[in-house]
């Protein structure tokens, strides 16, 4: 039997829209969260939490004995409060209010969208007041800028019902309180509030006169898409641009990520973002864009979003350390000097002897040392629990030698974290490097993923400790900045260079060659 060229060509065309209408469904988003929980559902959830915790949180082990009574009465309690439907997002919040009583830096719940009202203004911090802006970041009353009250509750109320969502080192972080601050239906909830489509807020002026003002909410959001399948018939109800629009999910995604330059504040200071860490080890133009500014007189690097565990960066800016007063490679001094830090992690059958390699630690044995200095070497350590706890494992500082004279400014936020951490720590004492902004949030750690069966949710949270060379813990404290700065995007960079240049110049921790090298040169 053969078969025409006209009847091939409908074969192979009808085979081709076959093959693309399977891969149509293929392309459908997979599915969604439970937009509601039974009373049921919640306790399932809530005992995977706690196992989960108790297995493998390295907070948790820290303090077992009073965490272990916290979180289960804490999990007790959302069980009783929810005895009927509840929904994903509220259990949700109740999940992160739980997480942050082990005052673990690194514990939240990943994929937390809360699309039940936010507050229809933006808010901005200005010393211990509040601006209420619009979209323009104009104020939406020019004659009276400040905000006081929220439905007739004092912003200090709101801000303190927002903490309970912030782990204990980020409580006081305006930027972090923003966020939540935001959440207007979220925290009406937490202060036993009712939920209405408008909002009551009472502005204030200098002179102390105050006026309130109802704004409508905007419309919630539906955060579930149209459904592609139409289940009654389960006939496929798509139009041909939708068809397309699922195709295109195959396309290879265009990275977003943006590409930063070292800019020019004025003729002896430059300023550069980094975020990525680890983009940054592999991107040679962009540690060429440092080196280029650490040619500079001042050089401002902003790290408020800086995550990622590669080395790089601080080893690049050690160069802006303290000067040794032997000037004799780091690799050839006495130990203890070259010892940045310790750590161990949480003992589990998840976790490889080298699970603190990616952090740039390893075992105290590669030290070389022979058992009586590694005994005073760690002398200052906290006793382990051997159950619990891995053996101790050592970073050691950079082998890089100080040069130059010129300054270092380092913008920080309690979003710097993981390696950031590390940099603000050792930056904090080097006489020539100024921290500005606010207090990290001392999140060293490697995590722990998991999701909870029945709510979908993605949580995270910390299985390693991070310690000094003293044997002080690290993880959970974070680093103060040397100048207080309000976070937020519109920093005036110049007025930024004058607050350094009439700061008070640090002391060196070391003795150096030329003691006056940090001062011999000031930013204009």
């Amino acid at each position: 039997m053969s078969f025409s060229y006209r009847t091939i060509v409908s074969l192979l065309t009808v085979v081709i829209i076959a093959s693309l209408i399977k891969l149509a469904f293929f392309a459908l988003p997979e599915e969604e969260r439970a937009p509601e929980l039974s009373a049921q559902e919640i306790r399932q959830d809530l005992y995977i939490l706690l196992a989960q915790i108790e297995q493998h949180s390295a907070f948790y082990a820290l303090e077992a004995d009073d965490i272990t009574q916290q979180l289960a009465e804490t999990a007790a309690l959302i069980a009783e409060q929810y005895q009927d439907i509840v929904s994903n997002d509220r259990f949700a919040a109740e999940v992160t209010k739980l997480l942050y009583r082990m005052k673990d830096p690194g514990a939240q719940v990943v994929n937390f969208e809360d699309n039940s009202g936010d507050l229809p203004l933006i808010l901005r911090p200005v010393n211990v007041q509040w601006l209420a802006l619009d979209t323009k970041n104009n104020p939406i009353n020019p004659d009276f800028p400040f905000i006081t009250h929220i439905d007739g509750l004092p912003i200090s109320k709101w801000i303190s019902a927002s903490q309970a969502y912030l782990p204990e080192s980020a409580k006081d972080s305006q930027e972090m309180q923003l966020p939540w601050l935001k959440k207007l239906n979220l925290l009406r909830e937490d202060l036993g509030l009712s939920i209405k489509p408008y909002v009551l807020v009472t502005l204030m002026n200098d002179d102390l006169q105050t006026q309130q003002v109802t704004i409508a909410l905007a419309p919630k959001r539906n955060s579930k898409p149209e459904p592609i399948v139409d289940r009654d018939d389960e006939r496929l109800a798509f139009s041909f641009d939708e068809f397309l629009t699922q195709l295109a999910k195959f396309e290879p995604e265009i990275s977003s990520k943006p590409i930063y330059k070292l800019e020019s504040v004025n003729t002896t200071t430059a300023r550069l973002k980094i975020d990525d860490l680890y983009a940054f080890e592999l991107d040679k133009s962009l540690q060429q864009e440092l080196i280029k500014g650490m040619e500079q007189t001042l050089l401002i690097v902003d790290l408020r979003e800086a995550s990622g565990f590669s080395p790089q960066l601080l080893t690049m800016l050690s160069r802006y350390q303290d000067i040794e007063s032997d000037n004799t490679p780091l690799s050839t001094r006495q130990a203890p000097s070259n010892i940045m830090g310790f750590a161990h992690y949480r003992r589990s059958t998840a976790f490889r002897n080298d699970y603190l390699q990616p952090l740039n630690f390893r075992p105290l044995e590669s030290l070389g040392f022979s058992s009586p200095k590694l005994k005073i070497l760690t002398r200052n350590l906290p006793k382990i629990d051997e159950d619990k706890f891995s053996p101790w494992f050592v970073r050691t500082k950079p082998d890089v030698e100080a040069e130059g004279n010129n300054r270092l400014v380092l913008l920080l936020g309690p979003r710097c974290r993981q390696e950031c951490e590390w940099i603000a720590y050792r930056t904090k004492t080097w006489s020539r490097v100024n921290l500005i902004g606010e207090r990290t949030s001392g999140d060293f750690a490697r995590q722990y993923h998991f999701t909870l069966p029945n709510s979908g949710l993605n949580v995270r949270f910390s299985t390693s400790l991070t310690y000094d060379p003293k044997g002080q813990l690290l993880s959970g404290k974070g680093t103060e900045p040397d100048i207080s700065l309000p976070q937020n995007n519109d920093i005036e960079w110049q007025g930024l260079v004058s607050l350094v240049k009439t700061s008070t110049s640090k002391q060196p921790t070391q003795h150096e060659l030329k003691p006056k090298l940090a001062q011999t040169h000031s930013a204009n």
